[in-house]
């Protein structure tokens, strides 16, 4: 039989457990405490991630839009400048044009361009340049009203539209401005430079009904600017329209001339003093029009320059020769034909291999071949010109500087030109039996291509006094009309074959 809890164990028990509890109940509350102080402290640390992350969010945020500013900035303003770029500008002039239809209006449009200012970076360094540039810039917009819009368009080329009543003649006086500023030195730090600038502008409606019309019209105002000399402004008008027309309408049918082979080189002989021989030829383009006639180069090779057709032309003559004058240079008539070279043809990525695929071709030796560039070469870019030339002299290909002694000659380039031959301008044969500063200049020449292994030839001889002068300066290798005068292929061969036995110059002369 069990024993009984007595009361007193019945208490007892219960005690303990109700002490059991007590003491689970505050454990649990403590752990509850605990958790929560916990989820406190954590709600509070996410807290500050949160308003971190958010901070940071609007910061980024921030960045971003500058940085979609900066871009939006920089695709509509020159990096230099700051003016309008040429995308932007030419938008400008878009929508001042929809509302100066609207208005009644007029917008006028000047082409700024800055004289040789190539020289400036080669003699003082692209520094100085970007100086000059920030300068003009400046002054531009000192110069412009409210709704005259600057704009640096490439280089050294800038615009300005203009947004006036009909009849303004408000761009002359924007004209007149500008080379009133641009007579003032430029401060470049320790150098006081004066650039002086060219400038040609067009209107709307006066002139052109549209934007791509009333830029190209500006633009040709600007070549007669230049044309004229420099340093003027001119207004295009209704002569100028003329003549733009008549340039368009050669322009086409050069384009069909060169593509049907009508475009042909004549060959004007050069001449070596010492035996009287013909050493070479210089292949000069003709074009023999059937209403205008003979056509000279004069007038379509800067067409040909202006619209990319150079290049197609080029490599038609340099074929052509390649062709014709192969027997000559076979048979020992001629040691080299000559064949002038476009800077548009330095910029053409296969203009090498072309040329080598040529010479191949017609089994035409590479030394044969002299290509003659003009130091309007030294305007485009001078390490692409250097790296083409080199290839060709890789070939075998001779390489001449065509009128040396003008324009943008410096020893710097004639060092680092990987070139054979200099051709003393004409302006010096024509001088130099009545110059002696001009016979000076010829001696110096002669010294410098001798200093640096590099044959001679002078252009441009008429007379038998400009010769025999040139001849005893050092310059024995001579052309131009006294030896004759570019002639077509069958007046050439006829030429070579009447001179097949010549008397040396000198006794020839004498003899005379």
């Amino acid at each position: 039989m069990l024993e009984t809890d007595t009361p007193g164990d019945r208490v007892a028990r219960l005690e303990r457990r109700l002490k059991r509890e007590r003491r689970a109940r505050e454990e649990a509350e403590w752990l509850l405490e605990a958790k929560s102080l916990e989820l406190y402290n954590a709600n509070n640390h996410l807290t500050v991630l949160a308003n971190d992350l958010e901070m940071r969010v609007l910061d980024r945020t921030h960045e971003l839009e500058v940085s979609r500013q900066q871009a939006l900035f920089l695709a509509e303003r020159d990096p230099l400048t700051t003016l309008a770029n040429r995308v932007s500008f030419t938008r400008d002039l878009e929508a001042a044009i929809r509302e100066a239809r609207v208005q009644s209006g007029m917008v006028q449009l000047l082409f700024v361009d800055l004289d040789r200012f190539k020289e400036i970076n080669d003699n003082y360094g692209h520094a100085v340049g970007d100086a000059v540039l920030l300068e003009v810039a400046a002054r531009l917009r000192a110069i412009c009203r409210e709704r005259e819009v600057p704009g640096r368009l490439g280089g050294d080329e800038f615009g300005v539209i203009c947004v006036t009543p009909a009849h303004s003649e408000r761009a002359r006086q924007i004209a007149a401005d500008v080379m009133e500023v641009m007579s003032r030195p430029i401060d470049c730090g320790r150098l006081q430079l004066i650039v002086s600038c060219s400038v040609g502008f067009a209107s709307f409606p006066r002139n052109a009904v549209d934007s791509p019309t009333l830029q190209r019209f500006a633009d040709f105002a600007l070549y007669h600017s230049k044309s004229a000399g420099r340093s003027t402004w001119t207004e295009f008008d209704d002569t100028m329209a003329g003549e733009l027309q008549s340039r368009q309408g050669l322009e086409a049918e050069l384009r069909t001339a060169v593509a049907a082979g009508e475009i042909e080189p004549w060959y004007q002989p050069i001449i070596s003093t010492k035996s009287n021989e013909i050493v070479g030829v210089e292949a000069l383009a003709r074009w023999q029009h059937a209403e205008r006639g003979l056509i000279l180069p004069g007038l379509f090779i800067p067409l040909a320059e202006e619209s990319s057709l150079i290049v197609e032309l080029g490599r038609a003559m340099i074929d052509r020769c390649c062709r014709e004058m192969h027997p000559f240079i076979r048979d020992g008539h001629l040691d080299y034909v000559s064949i002038n070279l476009s800077p548009r043809h330095l910029r053409s990525s296969s203009v090498v291999e072309h040329i080598a695929a040529t010479l191949a071709h017609h089994h035409f030796p590479p030394s044969a071949l002299q290509l003659e560039i003009t130091e309007s070469l030294l305007l485009i870019d001078f390490e692409q010109a250097q790296e083409c030339l080199s290839r060709f002299r890789a070939l075998g290909i001779r390489i001449a500087l065509d009128d040396f002694g003008t324009g943008y000659s410096s020893l710097s380039y004639i060092r680092r030109l990987p070139l054979d031959v200099i051709k003393i301008d004409r302006s010096f044969a024509r001088d130099i039996s009545a110059d002696q500063q001009a016979e000076a200049v010829v001696k110096a020449i002669v010294q410098l291509a001798q200093a640096l292994e590099l044959r001679v030839i002078a252009e441009g001889v008429e007379t038998e006094s400009q010769a025999l002068r040139l001849t005893s300066c050092g310059c024995f290798v001579q052309q131009g009309y006294l030896f004759g005068r570019p002639m077509p292929l069958n007046e050439i061969t006829r030429y070579l074959e009447a001179r097949a036995n010549p008397t040396p110059f000198a006794q020839n002369i004498s003899a005379s």
